[in-house]
């Protein structure tokens, strides 16, 4: 059975309706109440009122010279974003900004952009351009194997990071693999 606060049933729940679904922060539990709405983890940074981008907007790029990614980012996770490349997870905090900076994508469809994931090493760098076509640096810290309900790993952890994510293994939704990655300095490269 999915829970109501796993990443299989966000995922389910972005399947079936198309919506991204929104977090009350006080009980964390999903409302499908404004599919628009950005998902916002519980005790997200992100400011009250934060603009919202429009499910499928370019928001940016990711590139990631160590598996020679460069690809547009788009805002949203639901599958229709996906198949146009790597996601932002709406109401996560944006490129170099305050929080955890959530991103999905996929490892064998669409272009695969994320195919790699596999292959990043510690310190390994991850480049989203941010505001004002500004790039903003992170450095990978490390790489876990998670379950699909693991929807922890969107959440704020009173750090400036960011957490890439995608299908593990390869062909298979079993599990997810999950980059972490802190912000560099201020992040900007100059």
């Amino acid at each position: 059975m999915l829970r109501p606060t796993s990443l299989a049933f966000v995922l389910a729940v972005v399947i079936v309706t198309g919506a991204t679904p929104a977090v009350a922060q006080e009980e964390g539990t999903f409302s499908l109440d404004n599919p628009i709405t950005a998902y916002a983890p519980s005790g997200s940074r992100q400011p009250a009122g934060a603009a919202v981008q429009a499910l499928g907007t370019q928001v940016g790029s990711v590139r990631i010279p160590a598996i020679d990614v460069d690809h547009p980012m788009y805002a949203g996770v639901d599958l229709g974003v996906l198949s146009d490349g790597p996601g932002h997870w709406l109401g996560t905090a944006r490129p170099g900004g305050d929080g955890n900076l959530v991103i999905a994508g996929h490892r064998t469809t669409h272009g695969a952009p994320f195919g790699d994931l596999d292959q990043l090493e510690r310190g390994d760098l991850i480049l989203f351009e941010g505001p004002k076509g500004i790039d903003i640096m992170y450095s990978v810290t490390e790489t876990m194997i998670v379950t699909p309900d693991a929807i922890w790993i969107t959440y704020d952890t009173g750090e400036d990071i960011a957490t890439l994510f995608a299908c593990h293994p390869k062909g298979s939704l079993r599990q997810r693999i999950v980059i972490r990655a802190k912000l560099v300095g201020d992040g900007k490269i100059a």
